[in-house]
């Protein structure tokens, strides 16, 4: 008779693990904003200790994972930031709850924000390669230090100096431990100072008048992008998060900041905020214009019912759209040179075709004088065809 403990499948060819080997879980990933910060083991903000606990993984592996996707296109920062506002610790209420008071509503909000992060994550990683250094990183890394390290420090040392070191608790105890602690969140909450909104007003102020300042020196200047207004903006709220360290009560200023961040991200990826559907039918060459800008969904430009499709060689048309589709219609007997450039996705270029990340197609014209059409893309595809 064998003595040896069977291990192997459950009876009638089960093969499943036993009830002492729950295995991986995969409704832990349909459940991932159910998961909590680190308040003990976390290096920063706890975010990667508790994920990591949470998916039972190695820690290492999603800092590592965080400090690489910083690098691409700063997702890793935004995913990091995200994550430590919305997400709850084991002991309490997520930052977002905490200083909102959101109630019943946090779950809503923390799912929400958690999407919204992961979208703008998705676009910085996609454009990442044309932005070059996101440079951002670096206020945004210091607001982080000035914000979360700093005060919570000072919080915690004041909150401990007006309510005391509370008494040790019976650690024999599980149900007096449990009392004990509950006792003490209970006194660090009626501990904590009110806090006013006077800096939030006078920040919301400056960066008004900031804005006005840059559209006067814009408009002497010939224009400015959108996107100066942005990050003077962030500009702003920086400095006021910085002030809050002395002074004042920063909180409601780290999402407007956020927000912030994300737009100028997005808007960086992007040439234009226009969404939907853009179709130019020129009827003459005097009404094709030199460039063509749009932002998200498809842009057409059909230069078939142009009467006098000679008089467009010799010039370059160009076109800049960001994500989606961008379609250019051509007459058979027009001699066209494209060059294409996209940075993921799929070209057309007559019977030519290329697809993947960084692709570029370029097709010559048959003569010397012609028109050139010129098509930047970030996402999405590029068709161009004769009709």
């Amino acid at each position: 008779m064998n003595d040896t403990q069977q291990t192997g499948p459950g009876p009638e060819g089960s093969g499943g693990p036993t009830s002492e080997d729950p295995g991986f879980d995969a409704r832990r990933l349909r459940t991932v904003t159910d998961m909590q910060r680190s308040r003990s083991n976390g290096m920063v903000g706890g975010v990667c200790a508790g994920a990591a606990r949470y998916l039972d993984l190695d820690p290492v592996v999603l800092r590592i994972a965080f400090v690489v996707l910083t690098f691409v296109g700063g997702a890793g920062l935004i995913l990091y930031l995200a994550a430590w506002f919305f997400l709850p610790t084991e002991d309490g209420p997520s930052v977002a709850a905490e200083w909102f008071n959101l109630d019943e509503n946090e779950e809503r909000v923390r799912v929400g924000g958690l999407v919204v992060a992961a979208v703008v994550a998705v676009l910085s990683v996609v454009g990442d390669a044309g932005w070059g250094f996101p440079w951002w990183i670096v206020p945004v890394g210091i607001l982080f230090l000035v914000f979360v390290v700093l005060p919570n420090r000072r919080r915690d040392r004041r909150i401990a100096e007006s309510v005391g070191t509370p008494a040790e608790p019976d650690y024999g105890v599980a149900f007096a431990q449990a009392k004990a602690d509950e006792a003490t969140r209970k006194a660090w909450a009626r501990a904590r100072e009110p806090r006013s909104n006077a800096l939030l007003g006078l920040t919301v102020s400056v960066t008004a008048i900031a804005m006005a300042v840059t559209r006067l020196v814009a408009d002497a200047n010939g224009g400015t992008p959108w996107t100066t207004y942005v990050a003077v903006a962030l500009a702003i709220v920086g400095l006021g998060l910085v002030i809050s360290t002395f002074f004042g009560h920063g909180g409601p200023l780290i999402p407007i900041g956020i927000v912030l961040a994300a737009v100028l991200t997005v808007g960086s990826a992007l040439p234009s905020l226009r969404v939907g559907e853009q179709v130019e039918r020129p009827t003459t060459a005097a009404a094709v214009d030199a460039e063509y800008v749009h932002g998200i969904g498809k842009v057409e430009l059909d230069l078939t019912d142009v009467s006098n499709p000679q008089a467009l060689l010799g010039r370059t048309v160009t076109i800049d759209s960001g994500i989606g589709e961008t379609r250019v219609i051509v007459p058979d007997d027009l001699d066209v040179a494209v060059d294409a450039e996209l940075k993921a996705g799929e070209i057309t270029v007559f019977d030519r075709k290329t697809n993947g990340t960084d692709n570029q197609l370029d097709v010559p014209a048959d003569s010397a004088r012609h028109l050139t059409i010129d098509i930047e893309h970030r996402l999405g595809t590029i068709e161009v065809i004769r009709q």
